[in-house]
């Protein structure tokens, strides 16, 4: 059995918004903690690996981050490693380089996406999908080359993923009308999303990769 069919979907939620929480307030070595122990209970990695993985995704992200002289393809590089030690652990067939891709893919769209909405955040409908399909189409091709799925089955837990990172987007880009709200809003969008993944998964016959601990 993989790691991703043991994890808890409240829990991984939970963790996740609690890293955008921290990453709000300038709290990089809580956010770093956070980051490990999601690590660890979402792809089952050992401390160690947990912690490489961290670092790997936390420099790509810095490489990426400005908006003026991001990398994106040296952030997929750096990204390269985390998603060896992820796809290992969850025993996926896609390479490494795939799924780095297809993250560095959707933080671009993501990004553009948010630019686009912070210039008239009155437009913007919080709970709705029709200015962010591309970032939902994004998701959907991460999230269906890292648990072996499609695009199609994937697309529920692309859709609240997308809508959780909207929520967030309105905090981090100043504009959150409610900002306690806003994060409720995203911890409510990503139980649902990672529930969706677990659902998917646990269709799916078991693995026949061997089970690792990176």
């Amino acid at each position: 059995m993989s790691a991703i069919r043991a994890f808890d979907p409240d829990r991984i939620a939970a963790l996740e918004t609690a890293s955008w929480q921290a990453y709000y307030r300038r709290d990089w070595l809580g956010m770093f903690r956070i980051l490990v122990a999601l690590h660890r209970e979402q792809f089952g990695l050992s401390r160690l690996g947990a912690l490489l993985a961290t670092l790997s995704a936390s420099r790509a992200a810095r490489t990426f981050a400005p908006l003026e002289g991001s990398a994106p393809d040296r952030a997929r590089q750096q990204l390269t490693p985390y998603y060896r030690r992820a796809r290992v652990a969850l025993g996926c067939a896609a390479d490494a380089e795939t799924l780095a891709a297809r993250e560095v893919d959707y933080w671009v769209v993501h990004r553009r996406l948010a630019i686009q909405r912070q210039a008239n955040p009155a437009a913007s409908d919080p709970d709705a999908l029709d200015d962010i399909e591309p970032m939902v189409e994004a998701f959907a091709r991460l999230h269906a080359a890292l648990f072996d799925s499609t695009p199609a089955a994937m697309r529920p837990s692309a859709e609240y993923r997308a809508l959780a990172a909207k929520a967030v987007d309105r905090i981090t880009g100043g504009y959150s009308g409610d900002i306690p709200g806003d994060w409720a809003r995203t911890e409510a969008y990503l139980r649902p999303a990672y529930r969706a993944i677990a659902t998917v998964v646990e269709a799916q016959p078991p693995s026949s990769q061997p089970e690792a601990t990176p």
